[in-house]
């Protein structure tokens, strides 16, 4: 049973992985009116990702970053390392921290906790591989693992606090996936097209339903939330890959607006608009109150826009092959333009004004825009 489960994962990976259809040519990269320009104030090569579970984490002035078997701390201004931690096996998940302790999950399925010095705290083996970036705070380290468990652990001594399980689906959609804390709730995407909130102690208080599951064929009916789900000021937002977008009021959890877009990103917003790319890798963008439609961008259609981000007053677009593309949030038009080593899959970590992002190929590299 775990094989076919692992079998049929891993053939939604080819399928959600793949920036561009084989049927499909990327659109090429047009000129631009050069107005904001992304530029590279540092970067460096921490290795290559396992999968695309590889997120940099921001604490402070540091970044935690993971790639091949390593992890690092640097520092988020300079990039210079502040140190660095050899696992025993290749990092396939994380990096999850709250600046105190930090968390990774290795290929072999084991829990890695560290210290904000570096100094391995403890560590476990997982029922199964981790599928999403550990969470870190509020004392806990909070994994998901493929079989749809989610475990909590003491963050000091390791010792496992609570498990909450549900059914495992046939086939899941791999991407960076997150769980955030949401005032006393763990707020965990499912496969099942539900945004779940676990209690501290890791009871269901709490479900939305962010898209139904359609079609005959099981990748037809894929709805695994995509990403972490996005808080931004009152504004509550989860997107399903294939399906749609929902956004809710974050005190209360009343609905405010949806849209069909058939997601393939998870949603991000500044303070007037929210921002979302589907499985064409055409981006929109919503005005935040009412989701009213402002713009479509088309002109990176089918070059696997998985990252948006918006910093210094315009979103930032990355792409299956490197590039990072400024966009003005008032026209939708791209205005800058710069490119990284790899394909950026992950979402970046806003920092200052900037961002941090990572490719797939292990460049880290901190942006921010003129």
């Amino acid at each position: 049973m775990k094989k076919t489960l692992l079998a049929a994962a891993f053939a939604a990976a080819l399928l959600a992985g793949c920036s561009t259809p084989s049927s499909q040519a990327p659109t090429e990269l047009k000129d631009y009116t050069s107005i904001a320009e992304p530029q590279v104030v540092w970067s460096k090569s921490v290795g290559e990702s396992v999968t695309n579970f590889l997120v940099p984490a921001v604490a402070g002035s540091s970044v935690y970053v993971a790639g091949d078997d390593d992890v690092y701390r640097l520092d988020a201004d300079t990039g210079e390392e502040v140190w660095h931690f050899e696992a025993d096996a290749r990092i396939a998940a994380g990096v999850g921290s709250d600046g105190y302790i930090v968390a990774v999950g290795t290929e072999k399925g084991e829990l890695v906790v560290l210290d904000a010095a570096g100094n391995k705290l403890w560590s476990t083996f997982l029922t199964s591989e981790m599928d999403a970036v550990p969470l870190v705070g509020n004392g806990l380290v909070v994994v998901r693992t493929a079989d749809t468990r989610v475990t909590a652990f003491d963050a000091s001594s390791g010792e496992q606090r609570w498990r909450y399980q549900r059914q495992a689906p046939s086939l899941t959609v791999k991407n960076a996936s997150g769980m955030i804390f949401f005032g006393p709730m763990i707020l965990v995407g499912q496969s099942n097209g539900y945004l779940l909130g676990l209690s501290p102690e890791g009871r269901p208080v709490w479900q939305a339903l962010i898209s139904e599951a359609r079609g005959i064929t099981e990748v037809e009916r894929l709805v695994d939330i995509l990403g972490t789900p996005m808080v931004h000021q009152d504004l509550l937002c989860a997107s399903a890959f294939q399906g749609r977008m929902v956004c809710m009021d974050a005190q209360n959890g009343q609905l405010r607006w949806t849209h069909d877009v058939t997601a393939m990103t998870a949603p991000a917003a500044d303070d007037r608009l929210v921002y979302i790319g589907n499985t064409a890798s055409e981006f929109f963008a919503f005005e935040r109150t009412r989701g009213m439609p402002i713009w479509k961008n088309e002109a990176l259609k089918w070059r696997g826009v998985r990252a948006l981000t918006p910093i210094s007053g315009v979103l930032a677009v990355g792409d299956s092959e490197g590039y990072v593309h400024t966009v003005d949030p008032e026209s939708g038009q791209i205005i800058g333009r710069t490119r990284l080593d790899g394909a950026i899959v992950a979402p970046a970590q806003n920092y200052e004004q900037g961002a941090i992002f990572q490719t797939e190929e292990g460049e880290v590299a901190f942006i921010k825009v003129e």
